[in-house]
């Protein structure tokens, strides 16, 4: 939306020269204050739930996000200039900071878990499916709506109302999960629960202090921070935005013609190709699908780069579509293992008590790094070029080695057993399979002996 969006804030200027649309001189600066926004209020909103989703409830706190986003909507509509354009961002920010930290955590809590790894899939394709949607209906815009940049843009943004509407209508249905303390006492599961869970519940929720002085609940947050940090400092944005450059400057496709049916595209392939993680996520375990994860995201890079390289030398197309090749790989492997598996192990591995404060924590370092890439990438995009990708390989080596050393596998264990898998530090990762047959033979041993 160079035309309408771009020209409207300072993005792009209208060449007569050339007669076609080009870069202002300060649009990365421009780039750096818009893109960011949405994180900044993202930030915000994990730092907020941490005070709403243990007084109001689950549910309650999902329908307060959905009229939040609208309000942000509403301000980037109505208003026309780029400093009501960030605080509207920054507004729904808030909201999708809430939603996010919440609607995993809601999931894995009424899950059974024999599942939790295959919703967490869900998830991440639901929001590869979102994605696909949204590029479609920008596509509608940018076809039927040419001569009124204006109204072009603005019914663009108009239309993110409808899914917050939508999801408005659907959580204000949603029970709360039978581990919410405020609703224990009307929830018929509550009654089944075990004994240690239901003498967890009624200590209350855990104070900081008590949670600080708790290595091992030190321990799992300072890894939950730094996976997430991790989980955008691989460098999908930057593949995001330099695929766009490979179809304009390396295989002479137009995207000012082109670029949004090739978003689209890039969304079915993604969503298509990551339907099989959703069988395998479980046998597969959430160990396991970090470490190749990370090992598939740092190879790519180094790939990407090469290819780059060639083609920057020798101008062959061939090498051009297998770089994007190499992109659809990334991205496939983003959406179906590291975006997903992440949330997920977030999810499970705390105490009830610590719940709440340990999902906030790791979604405010999740947004931190997302501000880190969005106000930077474009950046080192401009003066690094394909050679910012060793940057980001860099990171998902780090990334690998911390998972090998730090992640303990959560597979098929229940919310509650996650303290006997981290209730000691001095435990080796790369033993949980043994520790996990060992609770299994034990819970058995157990059903076999109350029979």
């Amino acid at each position: 939306m160079r035309s309408s969006f771009g020209a409207k804030f300072g993005l792009y200027k209208f060449d007569n020269s050339t007669s076609s649309w080009v870069e202002t001189n300060d649009k990365n600066i421009r780039e750096m204050i818009i893109t960011p926004s949405f994180n900044i209020g993202s930030l915000f909103g994990t730092i907020m739930v941490y005070f709403i989703m243990d007084s109001i409830g689950r549910s309650k706190s999902l329908c307060v996000s959905s009229v939040i986003y609208f309000i942000g909507v509403l301000f980037q509509v109505i208003f026309d200039n780029i400093t009501t354009l960030c605080i509207g961002r920054v507004i729904s920010g808030v909201a999708a900071g809430i939603a996010t930290t919440l609607c995993l955590l809601y999931k894995a809590e009424i899950s059974p878990k024999q599942i939790r790894g295959t919703l967490g899939v869900f998830n991440s394709l639901s929001l590869e499916f979102g994605k696909l949607l949204s590029c479609f209906y920008e596509t509608l815009c940018l076809k039927l709506i040419v001569n009124n940049p204006n109204a072009q843009w603005r019914v663009a943004i108009a239309g993110l109302a409808i899914p917050t509407t939508l999801f408005l209508i659907i959580v204000w249905f949603l029970p709360e999960t039978p581990r919410d303390e405020k609703n224990k006492e009307l929830s018929d599961e509550y009654s089944k629960m075990s004994t240690k869970l239901k003498a967890e519940m009624a200590q209350g929720v855990i104070t900081w202090k008590e949670a600080l002085q708790t290595k091992s609940i030190v321990y799992r947050l300072i890894i939950a921070a730094i996976l997430q940090l991790l989980r955008m400092l691989v460098g999908v944005s930057a593949i995001a935005y330099f695929s766009t450059q490979i179809y304009s400057n390396y295989l002479g496709i137009p995207t000012q013609s082109y670029g949004a049916w090739l978003a689209t595209l890039n969304s079915v392939i993604n969503l298509i190709f990551s339907l099989p993680a959703v069988k395998y996520i479980e046998g597969f375990g959430r160990r396991k699908t970090l470490l190749c994860s990370s090992f598939v995201l740092g190879l790519s890079m180094i790939l990407t780069f090469f290819l780059c390289f060639i083609i920057d030398k020798t101008h062959n197309k061939v090498y051009g579509w297998i770089c994007v090749i190499v992109m659809y790989v990334y991205t496939i492997t983003d959406c179906s293992g590291w975006n997903a598996a992440i949330p997920v192990w977030q999810a499970e591995v705390f105490p009830i008590r610590m719940r709440a404060k340990a999902n906030s924590i790791g979604w405010f370092f999740k947004y931190v790094s997302g501000i880190i890439v969005s106000s930077t990438s474009t950046t080192l995009m401009k003066y690094l070029s394909y050679y910012t990708f060793w940057v980001y390989a860099s990171f998902c080596i780090i990334a690998f080695i911390f998972i090998y050393f730090t992640i303990r596998e959560t597979r098929g264990l229940s919310l509650e057993e996650m303290e006997n898998l981290y209730g000691g530090e001095k435990e080796k990762p790369f033993r949980d399979e043994k520790k996990i047959k060992k609770i299994n033979q034990e819970k058995k041993e157990c059903d076999i002996t109350n029979a």
